[in-house]
Protein backbone atom coordinates (compact mmCIF):
# COMPACT_ATOMS: atom_id res chain seq x y z
CA UNK A 1 0.00 0.00 0.00
CA UNK A 2 2.95 2.38 1.14
CA UNK A 3 4.74 1.52 -2.26
CA UNK A 4 1.38 2.46 -4.57
CA UNK A 5 1.27 5.67 -2.62
CA UNK A 6 4.75 6.24 -3.25
CA UNK A 7 4.40 5.57 -6.92
CA UNK A 8 1.07 7.58 -7.59
CA UNK A 9 2.83 10.21 -5.88
CA UNK A 10 5.72 10.27 -8.10
CA UNK A 11 4.10 10.00 -11.31
CA UNK A 12 1.38 12.70 -10.13
CA UNK A 13 3.90 15.41 -8.95
CA UNK A 14 5.88 14.51 -11.90
CA UNK A 15 3.20 14.99 -14.82
CA UNK A 16 1.88 18.09 -12.87
CA UNK A 17 5.55 19.68 -12.93
CA UNK A 18 7.07 18.56 -16.28
CA UNK A 19 4.16 18.12 -18.67
CA UNK A 20 1.80 21.06 -19.43
CA UNK A 21 -0.30 18.83 -21.33
CA UNK A 22 -0.85 15.02 -21.39
CA UNK A 23 -1.61 15.00 -25.07
CA UNK A 24 2.22 15.31 -25.98
CA UNK A 25 2.61 12.15 -24.49
CA UNK A 26 -0.30 10.51 -26.27
CA UNK A 27 1.41 11.96 -29.63
CA UNK A 28 4.54 11.15 -28.93
CA UNK A 29 3.79 7.51 -28.63
CA UNK A 30 1.05 7.71 -31.14
CA UNK A 31 3.47 8.77 -34.32
CA UNK A 32 6.31 6.07 -32.66
CA UNK A 33 7.94 3.55 -35.88
CA UNK A 34 5.86 0.39 -35.40
CA UNK A 35 8.23 -1.37 -37.31
CA UNK A 36 10.75 -0.55 -34.82
CA UNK A 37 8.75 -1.07 -31.65
CA UNK A 38 7.95 -4.30 -32.81
CA UNK A 39 11.26 -5.01 -33.59
CA UNK A 40 12.18 -3.82 -29.82
CA UNK A 41 9.88 -6.02 -28.26
CA UNK A 42 11.49 -9.34 -30.32
CA UNK A 43 14.88 -8.18 -28.66
CA UNK A 44 13.01 -7.90 -25.25
CA UNK A 45 11.35 -11.72 -25.58
CA UNK A 46 14.79 -12.55 -26.80
CA UNK A 47 15.92 -11.48 -23.64
CA UNK A 48 13.79 -13.63 -21.44
CA UNK A 49 15.42 -16.38 -23.59
CA UNK A 50 18.87 -15.35 -23.06
CA UNK A 51 17.95 -15.64 -18.98
CA UNK A 52 16.31 -19.13 -19.37
CA UNK A 53 19.08 -20.22 -21.21
CA UNK A 54 20.92 -18.94 -18.21
CA UNK A 55 18.88 -20.95 -16.16
CA UNK A 56 19.23 -24.23 -17.23
CA UNK A 57 22.94 -23.90 -16.80
CA UNK A 58 23.07 -22.98 -13.44
CA UNK A 59 20.61 -26.40 -12.89
CA UNK A 60 22.88 -28.17 -15.06
CA UNK A 61 25.62 -27.61 -12.56
CA UNK A 62 23.58 -28.65 -9.64
CA UNK A 63 23.10 -31.94 -11.66
CA UNK A 64 19.51 -31.09 -12.84
CA UNK A 65 18.70 -31.77 -16.47
CA UNK A 66 15.26 -29.22 -16.72
CA UNK A 67 14.24 -28.77 -20.45
CA UNK A 68 14.20 -25.52 -22.05
CA UNK A 69 10.84 -25.03 -22.50
CA UNK A 70 9.84 -25.76 -18.89
CA UNK A 71 12.08 -22.96 -17.76
CA UNK A 72 10.50 -20.54 -20.44
CA UNK A 73 7.25 -21.07 -19.63
CA UNK A 74 8.24 -20.71 -16.29
CA UNK A 75 10.29 -17.43 -16.55
CA UNK A 76 7.13 -16.01 -18.33
CA UNK A 77 4.67 -16.86 -15.48
CA UNK A 78 7.39 -15.06 -13.07
CA UNK A 79 6.96 -12.59 -15.43
CA UNK A 80 2.97 -11.82 -14.75
CA UNK A 81 3.68 -12.48 -10.32
CA UNK A 82 6.49 -9.72 -11.38
CA UNK A 83 4.34 -7.11 -12.94
CA UNK A 84 1.11 -7.42 -10.51
CA UNK A 85 2.41 -8.47 -7.24
CA UNK A 86 4.71 -5.97 -5.13
CA UNK A 87 7.97 -6.84 -4.31
CA UNK A 88 11.32 -7.07 -6.10
CA UNK A 89 11.53 -11.05 -6.30
CA UNK A 90 7.54 -12.05 -6.22
CA UNK A 91 7.88 -13.64 -9.80
CA UNK A 92 10.73 -15.64 -8.19
CA UNK A 93 9.02 -17.11 -5.38
CA UNK A 94 6.67 -18.59 -8.19
CA UNK A 95 9.26 -19.66 -10.35
CA UNK A 96 11.71 -21.57 -7.38
CA UNK A 97 7.68 -23.11 -6.64
CA UNK A 98 7.61 -23.54 -10.42
CA UNK A 99 10.40 -26.16 -10.93
CA UNK A 100 10.32 -27.13 -7.26
CA UNK A 101 9.01 -30.87 -8.03
CA UNK A 102 11.95 -31.35 -10.35
CA UNK A 103 14.79 -30.17 -8.20
CA UNK A 104 13.67 -31.57 -5.03
CA UNK A 105 13.34 -28.86 -2.96
CA UNK A 106 11.58 -25.40 -2.96
CA UNK A 107 14.75 -23.92 -0.92
CA UNK A 108 17.10 -25.54 -3.40
CA UNK A 109 15.35 -24.30 -6.24
CA UNK A 110 15.13 -20.78 -4.91
CA UNK A 111 18.90 -20.69 -3.96
CA UNK A 112 19.62 -21.35 -7.42
CA UNK A 113 17.68 -18.74 -9.09
CA UNK A 114 19.03 -16.53 -6.33
CA UNK A 115 22.64 -17.16 -7.56
CA UNK A 116 21.20 -16.57 -11.44
CA UNK A 117 19.69 -12.85 -10.34
CA UNK A 118 23.48 -12.46 -8.87
CA UNK A 119 25.50 -13.21 -11.88
CA UNK A 120 22.58 -11.06 -13.79
CA UNK A 121 23.49 -8.21 -10.99
CA UNK A 122 27.29 -8.92 -12.26
CA UNK A 123 26.59 -7.93 -16.08
CA UNK A 124 24.39 -5.43 -14.99
CA UNK A 125 27.31 -3.61 -12.84
CA UNK A 126 30.08 -4.42 -15.10
CA UNK A 127 28.28 -2.51 -18.06
CA UNK A 128 27.29 0.44 -15.51
CA UNK A 129 30.83 0.65 -15.13
CA UNK A 130 31.87 0.76 -18.18
CA UNK A 131 29.37 2.94 -19.51
CA UNK A 132 30.06 5.52 -16.71
CA UNK A 133 32.48 7.99 -18.47
CA UNK A 134 29.52 8.55 -21.02
CA UNK A 135 27.13 9.74 -18.36
CA UNK A 136 29.21 12.77 -17.71
CA UNK A 137 30.67 13.84 -14.86
CA UNK A 138 28.27 16.36 -13.50
CA UNK A 139 25.41 13.86 -13.37
CA UNK A 140 27.50 11.49 -11.45
CA UNK A 141 28.26 14.17 -8.75
CA UNK A 142 24.34 15.31 -8.76
CA UNK A 143 23.40 11.17 -8.50
CA UNK A 144 25.88 9.35 -6.40
CA UNK A 145 24.99 6.56 -8.68
CA UNK A 146 28.60 5.60 -8.57
CA UNK A 147 27.88 4.77 -4.96
CA UNK A 148 25.59 2.85 -5.77
CA UNK A 149 27.46 0.85 -8.00
CA UNK A 150 30.51 0.73 -5.35
CA UNK A 151 28.24 -0.78 -2.98
CA UNK A 152 26.64 -3.31 -5.61
CA UNK A 153 30.27 -4.21 -6.04
CA UNK A 154 30.98 -5.00 -2.59
CA UNK A 155 27.94 -7.10 -2.31
CA UNK A 156 28.46 -9.11 -4.99
CA UNK A 157 32.03 -9.57 -4.47
CA UNK A 158 31.04 -11.21 -0.88
CA UNK A 159 28.60 -13.31 -2.36
CA UNK A 160 31.28 -14.57 -4.45
CA UNK A 161 33.58 -15.07 -1.50
CA UNK A 162 30.95 -16.91 0.42
CA UNK A 163 30.64 -19.63 -2.80
CA UNK A 164 34.24 -19.65 -2.62
CA UNK A 165 34.43 -20.49 1.04
CA UNK A 166 31.64 -23.00 0.77
CA UNK A 167 33.53 -25.36 -1.98
CA UNK A 168 35.13 -26.99 1.18
CA UNK A 169 32.89 -30.19 2.36
CA UNK A 170 32.09 -29.30 6.65
CA UNK A 171 31.22 -31.88 9.02
CA UNK A 172 27.75 -32.60 10.30
CA UNK A 173 26.83 -30.89 13.42
CA UNK A 174 24.68 -32.29 15.94
CA UNK A 175 20.68 -31.54 15.84
CA UNK A 176 19.21 -29.51 18.23
CA UNK A 177 15.76 -30.46 20.08
CA UNK A 178 14.35 -26.98 19.99
CA UNK A 179 11.27 -26.86 18.13
CA UNK A 180 11.94 -26.33 14.10
CA UNK A 181 15.46 -26.50 14.41
CA UNK A 182 15.71 -29.68 12.69
CA UNK A 183 13.30 -27.80 9.96
CA UNK A 184 16.17 -25.05 10.31
CA UNK A 185 18.83 -27.48 10.17
CA UNK A 186 17.64 -28.90 6.95
CA UNK A 187 17.34 -25.95 5.09
CA UNK A 188 21.08 -25.02 6.50
CA UNK A 189 22.16 -27.94 4.95
CA UNK A 190 20.57 -27.47 1.58
CA UNK A 191 22.08 -24.06 1.37
CA UNK A 192 25.52 -26.11 2.27
CA UNK A 193 24.74 -28.53 -0.30
CA UNK A 194 23.81 -26.11 -3.27
CA UNK A 195 27.09 -23.38 -2.51
CA UNK A 196 29.21 -26.03 -2.84
CA UNK A 197 28.39 -27.58 -6.06
CA UNK A 198 28.22 -23.99 -7.16
CA UNK A 199 32.05 -23.89 -5.83
CA UNK A 200 32.84 -26.54 -7.60
CA UNK A 201 31.17 -25.32 -11.20
CA UNK A 202 32.48 -22.18 -10.99
CA UNK A 203 32.95 -22.83 -15.11
CA UNK A 204 29.04 -22.53 -15.31
CA UNK A 205 28.49 -19.26 -12.68
CA UNK A 206 31.26 -17.63 -15.13
CA UNK A 207 29.57 -18.69 -18.09
CA UNK A 208 26.20 -17.51 -17.01
CA UNK A 209 27.91 -14.18 -16.06
CA UNK A 210 28.88 -14.03 -19.72
CA UNK A 211 25.34 -14.21 -20.78
CA UNK A 212 23.77 -11.74 -18.30
CA UNK A 213 26.29 -9.32 -19.94
CA UNK A 214 24.73 -9.88 -23.58
CA UNK A 215 21.46 -9.94 -21.58
CA UNK A 216 22.08 -6.77 -20.43
CA UNK A 217 23.24 -5.50 -23.76
CA UNK A 218 20.14 -6.60 -25.27
CA UNK A 219 18.51 -4.49 -22.84
CA UNK A 220 19.55 -1.28 -23.31
CA UNK A 221 19.53 -1.93 -27.58
CA UNK A 222 15.54 -2.47 -26.83
CA UNK A 223 15.32 0.49 -25.41
CA UNK A 224 17.84 2.23 -27.94
CA UNK A 225 15.30 1.04 -30.96
CA UNK A 226 11.87 2.31 -28.95
CA UNK A 227 13.93 5.94 -28.44
CA UNK A 228 14.66 5.52 -32.53
CA UNK A 229 11.18 4.36 -32.91
CA UNK A 230 10.18 8.06 -31.06
CA UNK A 231 12.23 9.69 -32.81
CA UNK A 232 14.65 10.48 -30.06
CA UNK A 233 17.89 11.75 -31.21
CA UNK A 234 20.44 10.12 -28.93
CA UNK A 235 23.97 8.46 -29.95
CA UNK A 236 23.53 4.69 -28.88
CA UNK A 237 26.70 4.63 -26.37
CA UNK A 238 24.45 7.56 -24.88
CA UNK A 239 21.98 4.90 -23.84
CA UNK A 240 24.56 2.30 -22.33
CA UNK A 241 25.52 5.32 -19.88
CA UNK A 242 21.93 5.92 -18.70
CA UNK A 243 19.76 2.86 -18.99
CA UNK A 244 22.19 0.58 -16.63
CA UNK A 245 22.05 3.82 -14.17
CA UNK A 246 17.93 3.44 -14.45
CA UNK A 247 18.34 -0.01 -14.00
CA UNK A 248 19.86 0.13 -10.94
CA UNK A 249 18.09 2.76 -9.02
CA UNK A 250 14.31 1.09 -10.33
CA UNK A 251 15.74 -2.02 -8.00
CA UNK A 252 15.06 0.48 -4.97
CA UNK A 253 12.14 -1.22 -3.39
CA UNK A 254 10.23 2.27 -2.88
CA UNK A 255 7.73 1.91 -5.21
CA UNK A 256 5.21 -0.50 -7.00
CA UNK A 257 7.17 -1.96 -9.95
CA UNK A 258 9.24 1.17 -10.52
CA UNK A 259 6.47 2.91 -11.57
CA UNK A 260 7.64 6.74 -10.88
CA UNK A 261 10.86 5.97 -9.99
CA UNK A 262 11.41 5.06 -13.87
CA UNK A 263 9.61 7.85 -15.05
CA UNK A 264 11.31 10.26 -13.01
CA UNK A 265 14.78 8.69 -13.76
CA UNK A 266 14.42 8.65 -17.69
CA UNK A 267 13.33 12.56 -17.11
CA UNK A 268 16.17 13.56 -15.21
CA UNK A 269 18.95 11.49 -17.27
CA UNK A 270 17.64 11.67 -20.87
CA UNK A 271 16.84 15.48 -20.03
CA UNK A 272 20.51 16.07 -19.09
CA UNK A 273 21.09 15.59 -23.05
CA UNK A 274 18.03 17.63 -24.28
CA UNK A 275 15.83 14.68 -24.23
CA UNK A 276 11.92 16.36 -23.64
CA UNK A 277 9.99 14.85 -20.41
CA UNK A 278 6.89 14.12 -22.53
CA UNK A 279 9.79 11.68 -24.95
CA UNK A 280 11.30 10.45 -21.99
CA UNK A 281 7.60 8.84 -20.76
CA UNK A 282 6.88 8.00 -23.38
CA UNK A 283 10.27 5.45 -23.67
CA UNK A 284 9.17 4.74 -20.08
CA UNK A 285 5.93 4.07 -20.73
CA UNK A 286 6.23 2.00 -23.99
CA UNK A 287 9.24 0.06 -22.55
CA UNK A 288 7.36 -1.09 -19.41
CA UNK A 289 4.08 -1.90 -21.91
CA UNK A 290 5.98 -4.05 -23.57
CA UNK A 291 6.82 -5.99 -20.29
CA UNK A 292 3.38 -5.94 -19.19
CA UNK A 293 2.03 -7.28 -22.48
CA UNK A 294 4.40 -10.55 -22.06
CA UNK A 295 2.82 -10.30 -18.11
CA UNK A 296 -0.48 -10.84 -19.37
CA UNK A 297 1.29 -14.07 -21.51
CA UNK A 298 2.55 -15.13 -18.17
CA UNK A 299 -0.82 -14.88 -16.89
CA UNK A 300 -2.76 -16.91 -19.33
CA UNK A 301 0.10 -19.58 -19.25
CA UNK A 302 -0.68 -19.61 -15.47
CA UNK A 303 -4.19 -20.26 -16.02
CA UNK A 304 -3.65 -22.97 -18.50
CA UNK A 305 -1.02 -24.24 -16.61
CA UNK A 306 -3.23 -25.07 -13.51
CA UNK A 307 -6.14 -26.21 -15.32
CA UNK A 308 -3.84 -28.51 -17.33
CA UNK A 309 -2.10 -29.86 -13.84
CA UNK A 310 -5.74 -30.77 -12.19
CA UNK A 311 -6.63 -32.64 -15.59
CA UNK A 312 -3.90 -34.22 -16.61
CA UNK A 313 -1.12 -34.21 -14.04
CA UNK A 314 -1.04 -36.35 -11.07
CA UNK A 315 -1.37 -34.30 -8.01
CA UNK A 316 0.66 -35.63 -5.93
CA UNK A 317 4.02 -34.69 -8.23
CA UNK A 318 2.60 -30.99 -7.98
CA UNK A 319 2.16 -30.92 -4.48
CA UNK A 320 5.42 -32.65 -3.29
CA UNK A 321 7.30 -28.96 -3.70
CA UNK A 322 5.18 -28.32 -0.80
CA UNK A 323 6.16 -31.23 1.54
CA UNK A 324 9.46 -32.29 0.41
CA UNK A 325 11.55 -29.72 2.25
Amino acid sequence: MIKAVISIGLLTYLLYTQIDNMDEIWEAIGHADPVLLLLAFFLNVFGYLLCSWRWRILLAAQKFDVPLMVLIRAYTIGIFFNAFLPGLMSGDFMRAYDISDRVGSYTRSFLILFVERLTGMFGLLVLAALALPFVGRDILAQTGVHWVLLAVFVLLFIASIGLALMRKERRQTSTFSLPGAQKLQSIAGKIGETSRAFGSEMGAVYKCMGISFVFQANVVLHYFLIGVALGIEVPVWIYFGIIPISLFVMMIPASVNGIGIREQIFVYLFGAFGIGAPQAISLAWIGFGMVLIQAVAGGVIFAMRKRQRSDSVDPLAWSSASSQE
